[in-house]
């Protein structure tokens, strides 16, 4: 059964293998350079190398046939989301890895600190605190409601935001459109709907008087983007594939309808790459050795044990040997055979523990023992799992689930450069998610009279910058010791490095919030008769005063 189930993996394998390789065959480069996106060539180099291509220098680095800025990344691109589409269902590790980077980048959401810029509106900074108030208020009652914010009425704000950081992983890409929609029971007409990426038609590439369209985005003449061509497709409909239409990426007024979101990775880049791109490799490297090696131990396991046997050697088994010569007597295989068959029909080798069989004479009973997994096997898989976590910017504990050899400093300094990259990849893609929705709904709440504009103040259009002015707060970074971690805020506070409003925001918490809260809690702990904050335990000071390096269990 274990051998059919491999048989059939290997073929299919070899089948996927063959169908790239002719796929790469028949481009017009093929001849010259490796042209398999993320396999190898047959010369050894890397594909994404440009360099490799001999006819680099006739066309700029860009490669052959694509004399354009950011041409071999989208190239590239199809094929990179394709594999990590497949791999995310099939691969544990990139698996594991979807899910933890959107969890640390997104989580529950992301909270929203407005900041009405209160000189620009001409209004006194206490009455920006009171809009402030009331615009965090109504952002959260829409946002957490699936009927108000949603097009397809399913799912809340940030459950987008998760899984639209999930698209940017596994394509590179994250797109949806701001629709306007009545009916429904809602309240509000403006609606966020998310896209499959490749909805947007890469198979789109011509120029025309006004500009051009590459991969089914159009510029203008000065190079900024002007809208998509975007695939619309019916829930459930398989069968029938409408073509793509064109839509603005802005109205005439300059409220974001269409919006393509990807991380830059050079200039003149047109579509998004897959971030996890490095990272496929390795992870199916490291579970082809899994793969193997299980079935290694498998097939060792159901071969337990032999029986060798002394049969005479070609020469005597044909009749040519005589009496004494090589050391084996003249036999013939058919008598060998019928001896042997003979004796066993009577004697059954019995394994059970503590009988004692008899093997035919010239027999030997050979026990085999598992060579699979050996010594050299978890360095070997511990490598390959390193490897994946850091090509794909994530923690390497994290991502293996093994915290033995860490302690208080290691993790510390393990999770410094991911929790970096995190932000940057939260600011770049996240926010701006945030960021375009909370515009766009802002721009109808004000307008419809949803929240009260201060008294003085202009209009939402005639300065929609300084009204839509905030910042977003993410959930904080997980802490090998959490009291370790406080102390050192603190003494970071005390000393001027930092700032409440920033130690706060590490946390994913707001400093308005934060302190309209604590003053309710004051409020009614003194009500109570209680003292608030509660007194220090002296048993908690003295705890945090342990071994820095203690291995954490």
């Amino acid at each position: 059964m274990v051998a059919h189930r491999l048989k059939a993996q290997t073929v299919r394998r070899a089948a996927k293998t063959v169908k790239a390789l002719e796929a790469v065959a028949d481009t017009p480069a093929a001849t010259s350079a490796p042209q398999a996106g993320l396999l190898d060539g047959a010369d050894g180099k890397r594909s994404l190398i440009w360099d490799n291509n001999p006819a680099a220098n006739m066309t700029l680095g860009y490669g052959l046939f694509n004399v354009a800025p950011g041409s071999e990344i989208s190239r590239e691109r199809p094929l990179g989301a394709a594999l990590a589409k497949e791999m995310v269902s099939s691969n544990p590790q990139i698996a594991t890895i979807c899910e933890n980077l959107p969890t640390l980048a997104v989580g529950n959401g992301l909270t929203l600190s407005s900041r009405p810029d209160a000189k620009a509106l001409g209004i006194a900074p206490e009455v920006a605190r009171e809009l402030s108030d009331d615009i965090e208020r109504e952002w959260q009652a829409w946002a957490s409601d699936p009927m108000e914010c949603d097009a397809t009425a399913r799912h809340n704000v940030h459950q987008m935001a998760f899984a639209g950081f999930k698209s940017w992983l596994l394509t590179g890409e994250l797109a949806f459109l701001l629709d306007w929609q009545t009916g429904g029971g809602a309240v509000s007409r403006t609606k966020v709907r998310l896209l499959d990426s490749f909805q947007i038609d890469m198979s789109i590439s011509r120029q025309h008087d006004n500009g051009c369209v590459f991969q089914g985005v159009q510029f203008d003449k000065s190079n900024r983007v002007v809208g998509y061509w975007v695939r619309q497709s019916a829930l459930g409909n398989i069968r029938q594939v409408k073509p793509a239409v064109f839509v603005k990426a802005r109205t005439s007024w300059g409220r974001e309808r269409a919006v393509l979101l990807f991380d830059l990775l050079g200039p003149g880049q047109v579509r998004g790459l897959t971030p996890l791109i490095a990272a496929l490799p390795p992870a199916q490297a490291k579970a082809m050795l899994r793969e193997y090696t299980q079935a290694q131990a498998l097939v060792q396991a159901m071969l337990a044990a032999t029986i060798e046997s002394d049969l005479p050697n070609s020469v005597a088994l044909n009749g040519f040997a005589t009496e004494g010569q090589f050391g084996v007597p003249s036999i013939s295989p058919e008598t060998m055979i019928k001896s042997r068959n003979d004796y066993y029909t009577g004697a059954k080798i019995d394994l059970t523990a503590g009988k004692v069989g008899q093997l035919h004479p010239g027999d030997r009973l050979h026990l085999h023992r598992s060579e699979g997994p050996n010594s050299t096997y978890d360095p070997f898989d511990a490598s390959m799992g390193r490897d994946v976590a850091k090509a794909a910017g994530a923690n390497v504990e994290d991502t293996s689930g093994d915290f033995s050899k860490s302690n208080f400093s290691s993790a510390r300094l393990a999770g410094d450069l991911p929790h970096r990259i995190t932000k940057r990849r939260r600011a770049a893609i996240a926010e701006r998610f945030y960021s375009s929705i909370f515009r766009a709904w802002l721009e109808e709440a004000c307008e419809t009279g949803r929240i009260k504009l201060p008294h003085g103040a202009p209009q939402f259009w005639e300065n929609p910058a300084a009204y839509a002015k905030c910042a977003w707060h993410g959930e904080g970074v997980a802490v090998a010791d959490k009291l370790k971690s406080v102390q050192a805020d603190l003494l970071e506070v005390e000393n001027g490095f930092s700032t409440y409003e920033e130690k706060l925001a590490e946390r994913g918490k707001d400093l308005e919030t934060t302190l309209r809260q604590r003053k309710a809690e004051r409020e009614m702990f003194e009500a109570a008769g209680l003292q608030y904050p509660a007194p220090k335990s002296q048993l908690v000071i003295e705890a945090g005063r342990s071994d820095d390096d203690q291995v954490l269990s």
